[in-house]
């Protein structure tokens, strides 16, 4: 019976030590997860720029087509934007500078996705069409963000003439929103399987103990 006994509680330490091992792995891959994705900036919504969870750094590059041009409202007109030197994300949100005087084809541009033309890892490419809905003299901001809390952003100066355009209040990007939680999950869920074995295993581990 002593034999038998203590092979389990041999059994015992063993599952002990396995469990907290998933744990601490759990918690080591979530963590990696976390600092290795960046995203352009969506804890303000459309008014926080991404400088407030990115700090802003010369290492990526932005570029566009042009800096400085003349529009008038209602007519679009595009610019081709590239970022490099390991980019993740391109964003224009309508909060930012003056964006939100423009209709803007596309928000944000993941490196990889459809809307990317550049086929290389770190360097987006994407052409985005802008039609002024206001005139004066306007700033389109837009920022490129990548992980490690790395951003830069670039400024475009754009001379409208013409008369305002009244337009309707589109509905919220739900889609965006259902994206930013589906990754927040796929970064919470691991965290806390790994606290709860960690917490199992260790409470398992004293009473042996």
């Amino acid at each position: 019976m002593k034999l038998e006994k203590g092979a389990y509680g041999m059994k015992r330490n063993q599952l002990t030590k396995v469990v907290i091992a998933i744990g601490f792995l759990l918690l080591l891959v979530a963590t990696a997860a976390s600092s290795v994705r960046a995203t352009p900036g969506y804890s303000g919504g459309d008014v926080g720029e991404c400088g407030d969870c990115h700090e802003t750094s010369g290492t990526l590059t932005l570029a566009a087509n042009s800096t400085s041009l003349d529009a008038t409202t209602g007519d679009a007109f595009t610019l081709s934007l590239d970022a490099g030197n390991g980019a993740q994300w391109i964003a224009v949100l309508a909060g930012w500078a003056d964006n939100s005087q423009f209709s803007i084809s596309q928000k944000t541009i993941e490196d990889g996705s459809t809307n990317d033309t550049n086929a290389a890892s770190g360097a987006i490419s994407a052409e985005i069409t802008f039609t002024p809905l206001s005139p004066g003299t306007l700033t389109i901001r837009v920022w490129t963000a990548a992980g490690g809390d790395l951003g830069t952003s670039l400024d475009i100066t754009v001379t409208v003439t013409g008369q305002s355009i009244s337009t309707t209040t589109p509905p919220p990007d739900t889609q965006g929103e259902l994206l930013w939680t589906w990754r927040i999950m796929m970064i919470v869920l691991p965290v806390s399987v790994g606290v709860i074995l960690l917490i199992f295993g260790v409470t398992v581990f004293k009473r042996r103990s």
